[in-house]
């Protein structure tokens, strides 16, 4: 049973973002939220801005294209709608990131403002504004602008990304999984991204059926690769319930909620199929004794990610002793007194 733990600690560090990722999200984060403190009425409606999405809670990949500012409200009366809320924030973003060049830099969205940073090599902000909101049961969350095109008192959506963070942490801890859950996170998410591209759902709904999975208690190791195969088979059995047996995806941060999943109905069913399909190859490569072919069945599923320059390649590395097609290189067999040997191969 080929483990190749070796090949897949190289797969995870070859899809960590970059260092530049890293040096730009933080500038780009600090950059938006100094714009719209600096603006009395929203900073009157008490912000403060926190990290959240992928890099917050660290299962990003590369390359890391976005990053979402979660802009807590905590002082918003609740009489205000969230047009005029989204409307204030496009306002400030717009004055202190003009366009340049003709290239408009914030572009308001359903329920946020985007904002771009060409200095950044394409990297964007995501400004979401929230308001307090508490469940019927008493659980403190929040609320974000749910549409545009309706402006009403109702068009709010519940939310609550902080509790998202608090989960992963608990997961990946040793009283859990033992730093393999945010490993496995970005081995699943780079799958999703191989396997369908720029195609919706996107990566948070792999990451939450992944958190299901996880707390069914049918994914297991102990090698990365068990992980894996175990993740992609239970993700893959929870979207499918979710998407083709209509049964929704529970939000794991707000009891008796659904997440709400963009995307058409195909596209969904779709991405439940890719990933149970994945689970099938990834199992039948853990049992192989093929050493070669399971890890060019792993280096496929896993795809090509961008390096430090900019190329692309394959994440997962093949074995020395393999061939890019999965089969296991020929050596000529040489002993000690051989008249010739082949000039690849000396004794020391």
């Amino acid at each position: 049973m080929p483990e190749l733990t070796t090949q897949f600690e190289s797969a995870l560090s070859n899809i960590e973002p970059t260092k530049a990722d890293k040096n730009n999200a933080p500038k780009a984060h600090k950059a938006v939220s100094d714009a719209l403190r600096a603006d009395g009425t929203i900073a009157g409606w008490g912000l403060t801005p926190i990290l959240i999405g992928s890099y917050g809670r660290q299962v990003g990949i590369r390359r890391m294209k976005d990053v979402d500012v979660f802009c807590r409200l905590k002082d918003l009366d609740e009489d205000v709608l969230p047009g005029t809320v989204l409307a204030a924030f496009e306002t400030v973003l717009r004055a202190a990131f003009p366009t340049v060049d003709g290239v408009v830099r914030v572009h308001r969205q359903a329920r946020s403002l985007q904002v771009s940073f060409p200095e950044y090599d394409g990297l964007y902000v995501d400004a979401v504004p929230a308001r307090p909101w508490t469940t019927s049961e008493g659980l403190k969350a929040w609320q974000l602008p749910m549409r545009e095109e309706k402006d009403d008192e109702q068009g709010w959506q519940a939310t609550n990304p902080e509790r998202l963070g608090e989960l992963t942490t608990e997961l990946n801890d040793a009283n859990h999984f033992d730093k393999h859950y945010v490993p496995t996170i970005k081995l699943l998410r780079q799958t999703r991204r191989t396997l369908l591209g720029k195609r919706k759902p996107g990566g948070l709904t792999v990451e939450i059926a992944a958190l299901h999975a996880f707390n069914s208690g049918h994914v297991d190791g102990p090698t990365p690769a068990h992980f894996y195969a175990s993740a992609l088979r239970q993700t893959g059995n929870i979207l499918f319930n979710a998407f083709n047996r209509g049964l929704g995806l529970d939000d794991p941060t707000l009891p008796g909620e659904k997440i709400l999943v963009r995307g058409s109905d195909q596209d969904k069913q779709d991405l439940a199929t890719a990933f149970l399909d994945a689970a099938a190859q990834a199992e039948a490569a853990l049992t192989s004794t093929d050493t070669c072919l399971a890890a060019k069945t792993f280096r496929d599923l896993l795809g090509k990610a961008f390096d430090d320059v900019g190329d692309t390649d394959f994440v997962f590395p093949l074995p020395a002793t393999c061939n890019p097609d999965g089969t296991t290189k020929r050596f000529t067999s040489v002993t000690a007194g051989d008249r010739v040997v082949p000039s690849d191969r000396r004794f020391g």
